[in-house]
């Protein structure tokens, strides 16, 4: 950074936030997505200072914060800055699910100074733990007065962002500014003198004042060597793949499995059903396992990869083996708990799973496929001829929610992305979406499952990743969310926006509460036609499952952003979804 910058501060306070946009630049931040206000002012002007890194601006930080924990799920490390008060509290439910998803986050909230606390100033409040313990990691920063205090200001930084990477959560900087803004009452003149070298010397480089390095996982030799043995022992061996992170490399799991002979079940989430790949990979086990289990020689040993899966049946039969069962995952506390019940992991291990199947294959011999593969393999082609069937006919007039979202990934194109929305959506796209022959990355708020944001996270995550994205929302989650449909305006990439509107919570439909039930579903009239026009979208209401398929692959072509309205009827969604797990498939001679 050049001196004449530093020079050129209008106030102590510019100075200040230029040096804190400077450092977070070196330490690998280049996205800052502002929410502007008052407070923030000496962060505006920094960011406007530094060619080096990328301005987002948002109105809504509650928007803002979840399209920045889609773009982390896709890899960046970008930063929130807002204004004090009220508008930080608006970041806490992102954060919860950055902090669950095991998503890094990096959080600068501006403040007030300390004398203005307690005593009722506008926009002021207690902000140091406000994402407590989402963010176990909180930096207090307070304003600067006659000094920078550059050692320590440099350090805490650094150490922000460090820990951020190390534990893949949220971090939370608080940063205080005193008035005056841009009035040159100080400045760089009027430092100390041994403040203004060591911020000559800084400033000379272009690299961290203090650099971290990120130690590199493994296990230590007697602990592979007991898995290396134990894995070795076991004859019907299943292979479990929940969510994992899009950017990490899933081939050494699917590799594994193949080497060991094993099944390998994938979550929607595992990246492992659309990378291009399919054996030994299952994806459609939810039609059949329910059925399947007695038939099936019991496994002797269960290792599974990544976050909780989503699958009921999937959970069943895990929890029917009553065998050994390894679980490694980067979330260091308990995941056990699937809906209302648990699996029951024997040995956890701490790390990311993809470098721990990569860590066992030069230790383990190639077999043949087991009698358990055999014949899940075979459920797994019946269930895939009568998949369609079950959905129903494109051509017919009656749109259906799980053939939508089938025809979705039928239809998506290749090296595209698709985020999934909680609630009914994601469990459908977990029984629907068969392993296809194309590269896709899909992604969900699977920390805390929660319905808000999803559209703003679909944006971030696509723009993320730099690919087309689909955003699969229920009706109830787009309200919740309805002022992200103004970020598909300036979206750097195409977003495709379909949203299953059953004019309800459907998923409560499950429930047989009577007069009950239809407050949970808590029924609407509306539809989305207004609120697209008046974002200026390209809006689309298609009558069958042929038309939104043409209409889809229209906007595809065309790189169109479009709101695609699918209206269905809630009760034969679910309908169809209790079907599908019942789905008579032949009996095996095993």
């Amino acid at each position: 950074m050049s001196r004449s910058t530093l020079r050129s501060a209008k106030s102590l306070a510019h100075l200040h936030a230029t040096v804190v946009v400077e450092e977070l630049r070196r330490c690998g931040i280049t996205l800052f997505c502002l929410s502007p206000g008052a407070r923030a002012i000496p962060l505006v002007l920094a960011l406007e200072d530094n060619p080096a890194v990328v301005t987002k601006l948002f109105n809504d930080e509650r928007s803002a914060a979840f399209w920045a924990q889609g773009a982390a799920k896709s890899g960046m490390l970008p930063c929130l800055i807002c204004t004090s008060g009220t508008a930080a509290a608006n970041y806490l439910p992102a954060v919860v699910e950055a902090a669950l998803a095991g998503t890094p986050l990096l959080v600068l909230t501006t403040d007030r100074p300390f004398e203005l606390h307690y005593a009722k100033a506008n926009q002021t409040l207690l902000q140091r733990d406000l994402f407590s313990p989402f963010a176990p990691s909180a930096f207090d920063i307070p304003a600067p007065e006659q000094r920078l205090w550059l050692h320590a200001l440099l350090a805490d930084l650094d150490q922000a962002v460090f820990e951020m990477r190390r534990t893949a959560r949220p971090v939370h900087l608080n940063v205080a500014y005193r008035k005056p803004f841009v009035e040159e009452a100080g400045t760089i003149t009027t430092l100390p003198p041994d403040e203004v070298d060591e911020l000559a010397r800084w400033s000379a480089k272009d690299t961290p004042y203090c650099e971290y390095l990120q130690p590199r996982w493994c296990l230590a030799t007697p602990d592979r060597q007991r898995l290396v043995d134990r894995i070795s022992a076991a004859d019907n061996i299943v292979c479990v793949a929940g969510p994992l992170a899009p950017t990490h490399t899933t081939a050494a799991i699917r590799t594994l499995a193949t080497q060991l002979g094993a099944p390998l079940f994938a979550d929607i989430n595992a990246g492992l059903r659309c990378d291009g790949s399919q054996p030994p990979v299952l994806a459609l086990y939810n039609l059949y396992l329910r059925g399947a289990t007695p038939q099936l020689p019991p496994a002797e040993l269960v290792l599974y990869f990544g976050d909780r899966i989503v699958s009921e049946p999937l959970r069943e039969y895990l929890a029917a083996q009553k065998t050994e069962f390894i679980l490694c995952s980067p979330y260091p506390l308990r995941q056990d708990a699937i809906e209302n019940e648990f699996i029951y992991p024997t040995l956890k291990i701490w790390g990311d799973p993809c470098a721990f199947a990569a860590d066992l294959l030069p230790a383990l011999p190639a077999r043949q496929p087991s009698k358990l593969a055999c014949a899940l393999a075979t459920y797994e082609a019946a269930a895939q001829r009568r998949l369609a069937p079950l959905l129903g006919t494109p051509s017919t007039d009656a749109l259906v929610e799980g053939r939508v979202i089938y025809e979705v990934f039928q239809h998506i194109h290749d090296d595209s992305a698709v985020f999934l929305s909680a609630s009914l959506i994601f469990r459908e796209a977990d029984y629907c979406v068969p392993c296809l022959q194309k590269t896709l990355q899909v992604g969900a708020n699977r920390g805390a499952t929660g319905i808000d944001g999803v559209l703003s996270s679909g944006i971030g995550f696509g723009a993320g990743l730099h690919k087309p994205c689909t955003v699969l929302i229920g009706d109830q989650a787009l309200l919740h969310d309805l002022n992200a449909l103004a970020l598909l305006t300036c979206a750097s990439v195409p977003v495709y926006v379909v949203v299953i509107n059953n004019h309800s919570g459907a998923i409560f439909h499950f429930f047989d509460l009577g007069d009950t039930g239809e407050r949970l579903r808590n029924p609407h009239p509306w539809d989305f036609r207004g609120v697209a026009e008046n974002f200026q979208l390209a809006y689309v209401r298609p009558a069958s499952t042929a038309s939104f398929v043409a209409a889809y692959q229209e906007a595809q072509t065309q790189r169109r952003s479009t709101v695609f309205e699918i209206v269905v009827d809630g009760e034969a969604s679910v309908r169809l979804f209790q079907a599908a797990s019942t789905l008579p498939l032949p009996r095996l001679r095993l």
